[in-house]
């Protein structure tokens, strides 16, 4: 007999407790929604589409579906404690981030709105069909609340995880706009941690590799360098008063993209790409080429060898890269920054010992 979607959902058997989300990923994903919601809210206010035209009411759709993993991910998808089996995050894509925020007049939407997801590894798309509750004198704003009601609309038939839609009055835009703003700096700087410790295991990873060459595994960077590469990944190249090249706002604008966790949760995406940034700031930091990894392996083969003759058996390897002499000889010859202590890295805490 073919499973139910109820079943691969991972809806709890008689006796059995409903599964709890992720709660980083829970905590990640409800900031990001609010900002998605603030952006498209926005966008309304911006566009005019607001002007009275009658009773009206402001429609906020989901951006993720809680639901069982269709695809391995292993040790995070259960509570380490107990082991019970976590509700991971699957975006859902209602046509586009601005169609997040509706306008409705007072009978509900001319249509269905249709959703798809591409995520954890579920491929299936629907509709919501009727708001089984309106609420109340919508053209008049709640007495203490921008919130009207919150309406149980079940997004995939038989997934109790499912979120609910809310509605608002026109006039809450204002505050969907000031809750996304204050939520992105919420997500921003509650990352800091993360990307400090993230910073520390590259710069770790950096120096042990580095000190292949000289069999002394040092710091290549002392501890104001590390904390420059954390600020400018948290912050930009603040000396131009610019976050351009702020790591961490440029992913973050990369997760709400609705199809950018088609193969990947947002917390895997996030761990990858701040580590593989972390270590491109560190290698710039002490003048080392993104490809300078690759030059001393093969360096490392050929003991006693001359520049010219390592750059002749790395453009036959990677002929690609179009190493220069230049560029081979800073990977060579690179090291600890002067001002580093000369102290060996502790493994165990990706920093120097003391």
């Amino acid at each position: 007999m073919a499973e139910t979607q109820a079943e691969r959902a991972g809806a709890p058997e008689a006796g059995e407790s409903a599964p709890r989300r992720h709660p980083t990923l829970d905590s990640l994903c409800s900031r990001l929604e609010s900002i998605l919601w603030g952006r498209a809210a926005e966008e309304l206010l911006v566009s005019g589409s607001t002007t009275p035209t009658g009773p009206r009411a402001v429609t906020l759709l989901p951006a993720w579906d809680w639901r069982m993993p269709a695809m391995d991910i292993g040790r995070k998808g259960r509570d380490h404690e107990s082991g019970q089996a976590l509700l991971m995050p699957v975006r859902l894509d209602w046509g586009g981030n601005d169609a997040l925020v509706r306008l409705e007049g007072a009978d509900g939407p001319e249509r269905p709105y249709q959703w798809t997801a591409h995520s954890m590894g579920w491929t299936d798309s629907g509709e919501v069909a009727h708001l089984h509750e309106r609420p109340p004198n919508i053209s008049q704003r709640a007495k203490n609340s921008s919130r009207v009601t919150s309406l149980n609309a079940i997004v995939s038939d038989g997934n109790y995880s499912a979120p609910g839609i809310h509605r608002y009055t026109v006039d809450g835009l204002q505050d969907i706009v000031r809750a996304g703003r204050q939520s992105q700096w919420q997500l921003l700087f509650s990352l800091e941690p993360f990307v400090t410790a993230t910073v520390h295991k590259a710069h770790s990873a950096v120096s042990h590799e580095i000190g292949e060459l000289t069999g002394r595994v040092q710091s290549v960077l002392h501890e104001t360098g590390i904390e420059q590469v954390v600020n400018a990944m948290m912050l930009g190249d603040t000396s131009m008063d610019s976050t351009d090249g702020a790591s961490v706002s440029r992913l973050l604008e990369q997760c709400l993209r609705p199809d950018r966790f088609a193969k990947v949760d947002p917390l895997m995406y996030l761990s990858r790409n701040l580590r593989r940034d972390a270590e491109d700031h560190i290698r710039r930091a002490i003048g080392d080429p993104r490809i300078g990894p690759k030059v001393r392996r093969v360096a490392a083969h050929m003991t006693g060898a001359t520049v010219d003759e390592i750059v002749a058996a790395y453009r036959l390897e990677h002929p690609q890269d179009k190493l220069s002499t230049a560029r081979a000889q800073a990977a060579l010859n690179v090291g600890s920054d002067p001002m580093a202590r000369s102290v060996l890295i502790d493994p165990e805490t990706n920093r120097g010992a003391r």
